[in-house]
């Protein structure tokens, strides 16, 4: 089940770009978000986190060269920082939505603004979301979904 919500999730990923010509924060993004819609503190730990590492990276980028791989390197390096950061100070801390997810949503929110790609991201989260209610009964057993 997990697999082919991440694989629509990519599917409808490539769609809503030719589409629109926003990305929707990466390609395998939206599938975890419908993935973690049970857990919504995880999604705002994990936007709060990508909010933090896109500050942190322009804030960086004034005395470092950063653009490309390197940017993006940074992005997914600073996102695992802060998030052991906050997992050392001595209140709960929800969990990330994967590794890799904030630092792609950061890429995408410095190429493209963070407005249009959260807002890219919410649509097609949505779009997945409904998808999955409207036709998961049907294609996967009873009880998978």
């Amino acid at each position: 089940m997990y697999h082919e919500i991440v694989i629509l999730g990519v599917l409808l990923s490539i769609l809503f770009y030719e589409f629109t010509g926003y990305s929707p924060a990466g390609m395998i993004v939206a599938g975890y978000m419908v993935l973690s819609l049970q857990t919504p503190m995880r999604i705002v730990y994990t936007l709060l986190i990508v909010l933090l590492t896109v500050a942190l990276a322009r804030l960086l980028s004034r005395f470092m060269i950063l653009y490309g791989r390197r940017l993006f390197a940074v992005m997914i390096l600073l996102s695992f920082l802060l998030d052991f950061a906050f997992r050392c100070l001595p209140f709960h801390t929800p969990s990330l939505i994967g590794s890799l997810i904030p630092g792609i949503i950061a890429q995408d929110c410095e190429k493209q603004g963070i407005l249009i790609t959260l807002l890219s991201l919410a649509v097609l989260t949505a779009i997945l979301t409904a998808l999955m209610l409207l036709v998961g009964r049907q294609l996967w057993p009873a009880g998978a979904l």
